[in-house]
C-alpha cells in the first residue's frame, strides 16, 4: 500500500511551503512540492487550500502530484513480486528523480535512472497541452500492455531492450490479446515515438526501433459504408426498444455531420446558426462549419441534447440494431452489410455519400478533417462502378 500526505512548513513572509510525506513498503519519501500558501488557507484534513477558488492551480497541482506517485508506485511495485530492501531503495532513489522532472527541477535528460516505463509519464505530461487527452490516454494503454508483458512473457522492458527480439515477442504477445494488426501497429508507433524522444533526451543510445524489421503493421480494412437509401431504410426502421431507438437516430443523424464519435454530444441545436452546425472538434482542436439537413434538425428536436455513450457501448447498440436490420432484410444488396455497422460507418458514410454526390473532395476534407487527397481517397469506399456512374454524366464522356 502507499499513501501521500501534504502538510505546511514554518511560515515564511506570510506563506508556508508545502511539504509531502509520501510512504510505502516500510519506506517514506519528504519531499517539497514547491508550492506555498498562507497557513491559515491550508485545511490539513481535507488536503488542499482554501477557498478552492482562490487557488485553483495549487490544487490543481497537488491532485496531479497524487496521481504521479501513486502511478509510479503501480509502475515500480508490482503485485505479487516481493522485494529486498536495496530494491525498494533502488525504487525509492527512481521516484525522487523521476519527481525532480515532474517539477521541473532536473531536466528528463539530467534523469539518469528514468526507465522506458517511467518516461511515459514525463512523456504524457510534457506534450498534455499539445497533444488531445484521448490521444494521450492511448499512452497509459500502452503502458498497461508493456507492463503486462514484462510480467507475463518475463521480458524486461526498458530503452536498451527495444530491438528485434522485443518486436517479434511484442506483437506476438499482443496477437495472443486477440488485437487487430492496426492496432498492435499503432502501439508500435508510439513506442517508435517515445524511443525518438528519448534519444534526443539524451536517455538512450539504442537505434535498434528504427531498423527495416522492427515495422508498424497495417492493414487495408475494407470498412463498410451505408449509401443515401440505406440510411433512409435503416431511420425509417421498427424499433421498439426507445434506448435502442435513439442510439439509431443517433447514428444517422450522424452519417450526415462527418464528425467522430468523440464530437457527437457536441452536436445541440444551439450550435447551428443559419443552417450550420459550429463545432471545435477533439482529435484536431480545430473548428468545422457542416451545412445540416433538415432532418437533423428533426432529431435534435426529437431528444434535445444528446447524451452519447462511450464507443464500445455504443458499438453495443449498433450491433444489435445491425442483427435487426439484416434479419429484416432491410434495404437492398446483401443484409450481413448491416452486421459490421459501428459508430466510425457514420463519418465514412458521410465522407463517401458526399463525394459520390459531386463535392469537391476539398471542400468534403474541411469537414473531415483529412489532411491529403490520398489519405482521404483511402479512406471513403467507392466501387469502380460508383465511380463511372459519378462520371458519367462529366462534359468529358458527353
Amino acid at each position: 500500500m502507499a499513501s501521500i500526505t501534504f502538510y505546511p512548513d514554518k511560515e515564511k513572509n506570510g506563506e508556508s511551503l508545502l511539504l509531502l510525506s509520501f510512504t510505502f513498503n516500510h519506506e517514506r519519501l519528504r519531499l517539497s512540492t514547491g508550492l506555498h500558501v498562507p497557513k491559515d488557507d491550508w485545511d490539513q484534513e481535507a488536503q488542499k487550500a482554501k477557498p478552492a477558488k482562490d487557488y485553483p492551480e495549487v490544487n490543481k497541482r497537488l491532485r496531479e502530484t497524487v496521481n504521479f506517485f501513486l502511478d509510479k508506485y503501480d509502475e515500480l511495485f508490482a503485485k505479487g513480486i516481493n522485494l529486498t530492501k536495496q530494491e525498494v531503495k533502488a525504487k525509492s532513489d527512481e521516484i525522487v528523480e523521476a519527481f525532480k522532472v515532474f517539477t521541473g527541477r532536473k531536466k528528463a535528460i539530467e534523469a539518469g535512472r528514468i526507465s522506458l516505463l517511467s518516461f511515459i509519464a514525463i512523456f504524457q505530461s510534457r506534450y498534455k497541452s499539445k497533444i488531445t487527452s484521448g490521444h494521450l490516454s492511448q499512452y497509459s494503454g500502452l503502458k498497461k500492455h508493456l507492463e503486462n508483458f514484462q510480467t507475463k512473457k518475463e521480458f524486461p522492458v526498458d530503452f536498451d531492450t527495444i530491438g528485434k527480439e522485443f518486436y517479434i515477442r511484442f506483437t506476438d504477445y499482443l496477437k495472443e490479446l486477440g488485437l487487430k494488426p492496426n492496432t498492435i501497429g499503432a502501439d508500435i508507433s508510439k513506442i517508435k515515438r517515445l524511443m525518438n524522444e528519448a534519444n534526443e533526451d539524451k536517455l538512450t543510445t539504442n537505434q535498434d526501433y528504427k531498423k527495416r524489421d522492427f515495422k508498424i503493421i497495417h492493414v487495408d480494412v475494407d470498412t463498410i459504408y451505408l449509401n443515401e437509401n440505406e440510411i433512409k431504410a435503416l431511420y425509417e426502421m421498427n424499433i421498439e426498444s426507445p434506448s435502442k431507438r435513439k442510439a439509431r437516430d443517433i447514428f444517422v443523424l450522424n452519417c450526415y455531420t462527418g464528425l467522430r464519435h468523440s464530437d457527437w454530444s457536441k452536436v445541440s441545436s444551439e450550435c447551428i446558426h443559419e443552417g450550420n452546425l459550429y463545432i471545435r472538434t477533439q482529435k484536431t482542436d480545430e473548428p468545422v462549419i457542416i451545412p445540416i439537413k433538415p432532418l437533423v434538425m428533426e432529431i435534435l428536436q426529437r431528444y434535445g441534447t444528446l447524451q452519447i455513450p462511450i464507443n464500445n457501448k455504443f458499438n453495443d447498440s449498433l450491433r444489435w440494431i445491425g442483427e435487426k436490420a439484416a434479419e429484416q432484410k432491410i434495404g437492398t444488396g446483401n443484409p450481413k452489410k448491416w452486421l459490421q455497422i459501428r459508430t466510425h460507418t457514420a463519418r465514412r458514410s458521410f465522407a463517401t455519400n458526399a463525394y459520390l454526390a459531386g463535392i469537391p473532395m476539398r471542400d468534403i476534407m474541411q469537414i473531415t478533417g483529412h489532411r491529403t487527397t490520398e489519405s482521404f481517397l483511402k479512406y471513403i469506399r467507392v466501387t469502380k462502378l460508383e465511380t463511372a456512374m459519378k462520371l458519367k454524366d462529366h462534359p468529358f464522356f458527353s
